[in-house]
Formats: structure tokens, sequence, C-alpha cells
């Protein structure tokens, strides 16, 4: 049974020889010294107790050189567990994963949306405990939350989660008590865009995830947490950019927001108005494109102004940050190729010219995943490598 802990003694530079194997592959002492800058002794001396604790392996070799070959360092992957979490509305889901955030074992639990957030918090506890008593891996060492509202700078505090009316919840320090763990908080799609770098456990290119569904969320990530982006406080707001002079009053109080426009429960809403009732269980926007494509007038106008407003947002996004590839998840993963393809045109068609041809557009694979192996990599840069 595993178990969480924080009571593990760390050497003074163990976090830095993690950072040189993590971003560097399986190297010698003597690389880890000229990468760190630190004394042969020094490395020895931190190595030599890593591998005893079992953090670091030794075997193979490393680069050719001149003389004895030189032993490779290899990160124990499967040496501390961390935790992930992910609070979307009415739904708590988790995960383990080891220090290459690799999820191997995870956990979904309902919630009451009206719940006061102390007894939401209270509820995440609970299910990381049965979820780490559950597993026989190593020891659990710390725990990141996503939740679809604005963070404070130092990760701690939830200070709005609109649609369930949370403001300056102290998540971190409420967990921390019950757990006895570090714990990190972010906003849920950066945490998915984070999740995207790490796919199959290894790094991949910069990304852009726009997220649509009950709101509109972005977030931009590196394969290196420390390089990634979204504002400062892990929210861009970019679902309360205004759209719309006069248009639909959005639930931040503002009107014509981006997400009153392509955000799910306004399309739900301008459909039935147009006179179609669809079920809460039918996908929008197959349903939306399904009556497009045969000819209804309203359905033909809402569908082009959401490829074209979310082609404007993205255009600016791409602008701004020029990601290596934009993710675009939640209901808009859901639709049918030629939306996504209609969407991709138009954004191509607003972004700088010498960006197009390097751009790239696809639909996301599962967001919940994604969040999950997101959120095991925040709690690895928190609890591990810092």
């Amino acid at each position: 049974m595993a178990t969480l802990s924080r009571d593990r003694r760390r050497g003074p530079y163990e976090a830095a020889v993690l950072r040189v194997l993590r971003e560097c592959g399986p190297v010698s002492r003597t690389r880890v010294g000229e990468l760190t800058g630190l004394s042969a002794a020094t490395v020895s001396k931190a190595v030599s107790a890593m591998v005893g604790s079992g953090l670091v392996r030794e075997g193979g070799v490393t680069e050719p050189r001149m003389g004895r070959p030189a032993v490779a360092l290899v990160p124990a992957v499967d040496a501390v567990t961390v935790c992930g979490v992910q609070v979307e509305y009415g739904t708590i889901r988790l995960a383990l994963a080891d220090a290459e955030a690799r999820v191997r074992s995870t956990r979904s639990v309902p919630f009451d949306v009206t719940a006061p957030a102390a007894e939401v918090l209270d509820l995440v506890a609970a299910e990381v405990s049965a979820l780490v008593a559950a597993d026989s891996g190593a020891p659990c060492i710390g725990l990141a939350v996503g939740l679809p509202g604005a963070v404070d700078e130092a990760r701690r505090v939830n200070r709005l989660t609109i649609n369930l009316g949370w403001r300056d919840v102290p998540v971190a320090d409420h967990l921390e008590r019950a757990l006895g763990v570090p714990v990190v908080v972010d906003h849920h799609v950066r945490l998915m865009a984070l999740g995207e770098t790490r796919r199959g456990g290894t790094a991949r290119d910069a990304i852009a995830y726009l997220y649509v569904r009950r709101g509109v969320g972005l977030g931009i990530a590196a394969a290196v947490p420390q390089r990634y982006a979204a504002g400062p406080s892990g929210e861009s707001f970019l679902g309360h950019t205004r759209v719309a002079e006069n248009g639909v009053l959005c639930r931040c109080g503002s009107r014509g927001c981006l997400e009153t426009v392509v955000a799910e429960p306004y399309l739900r809403a301008r459909m039935h108005g147009a006179g179609h009732r669809i079920t809460p269980e039918t996908p929008v926007l197959p349903e939306l494109h399904r009556l497009a494509a045969e000819g209804d007038p309203a359905a033909v106008e809402i569908e082009t102004d959401v490829a074209g407003h979310l082609a404007a947002a993205l255009a600016t996004v791409v602008n701004l940050f020029t990601p290596d590839l934009v993710l675009v998840g939640g209901m808009v993963a859901e639709a049918p190729d030629r939306v996504v393809t209609r969407i991709r045109e138009l954004t191509r068609e607003r972004i700088f010219p010498l960006l197009r041809e390097d751009f790239r557009l696809e639909p996301a694979p599962s967001s919940d995943e994604a969040s999950l192996r997101g959120a095991a990599a925040l709690a690895l840069e928190v609890s591990y490598y810092s």
C-alpha cells in the first residue's frame, strides 16, 4: 500500500541533478558537473546518496570518450509518486503518476456543484487518500489541482471560479492540512496544455490549448514547466474578450464575451431559439453541422459565427505566442472534421503571413487525460525538481 509522505530527506543538490537528467537524458557524473557547475566531489557525493536512496540508477555507457567508458546516470521513474487532480463542473478526477508524469491509476467521483468549497475540498482529500491507499507504488510526495478559474501568482488560492461560485478559496492550505504533502493549484486548461507536451512520456513542442465547453479557456505550455505561461494568474480570460457590442449578458457580468457566442450553453440556447430542440446528451457542434449541411439558414449562420469567432481568437493567440502546435479541445474536438478544417483555414488567413507555413491546428485528444498528466507534471515540478 502506498502512502502520502513529505518526510523524505533531500540532499541540497538533488533537484539540480534530477533536472539535468530530465532535460538531457542519461549522462555521466562528469557531464552533470559540467551542466550544473558543481565540483566533481559535490556531484559524486550527491549522486551516491541518490543511488543509495533509489532515486537514480547507474547503468550503460554515455557519450564515447578516451579511456574508461563513462557510466550513465538514469532517473528511477518509479521512485516517487505524485497525484494530479482536476475539479471540473460536477466531477472530480484524480490520477497517480510516476516521475515522468505517466499516469498509472485513476479515479473519478461526482460532487454537488452547490456544495461549499470546503466540502468539495474535503471530498478531494478523501478521494486522494483512497486512491493512494489502493496503490502499491512509491510514496506520494505532492499534489497538483487543476480548476476552471483564476489562481493567485503563488498558485495556492483559487481567486475566482464563476461556474462553482468560488472566490478566494485557499485550496492549497486546505489540502495540505488534510493530506500533509505539498499542494499547488493552477488553471485546468494550462494543465491540459502541459499534459500534451508530456504525451507518451516524452517532451513535445510548445502548445497552445483552447478548450471550449461550458466556458472558454486557454493554456500555453512548453515541455519544461518553468517556461509555460498564460497570464499572471494562470488564466488568460480569452473567453471574456468582448466580440459583440451589446451582445448577450455573460456570466462574468459583461456583455458580448467570446464565451457567449461559442460556449456550449449559449449555442444550445441559440439553437433552441431558432426552433431546434436538442437533448442535453446530443453533442452540439455535430448536430449544428448536420443541420447546416441540410441547408438550415439559422444553423448555417450559427456555424459561420462560431468558426469565425474561434478563428479570430486563435489568430490572436498565434500572433502573440507563436506556438508550435494549436490544439482545440472540449466540444470543438468532437466537431466533424469539416468544422475543424474550416476553423484551421480561417485562422491561417488571419495570422501574420510569416507564421502561416508552419501553422498547425489539430483537435485535442482526451482533455481529461491531458489535464491529469499536466497536473502530475506540475506536482513533480514543485515537489521533486525544485
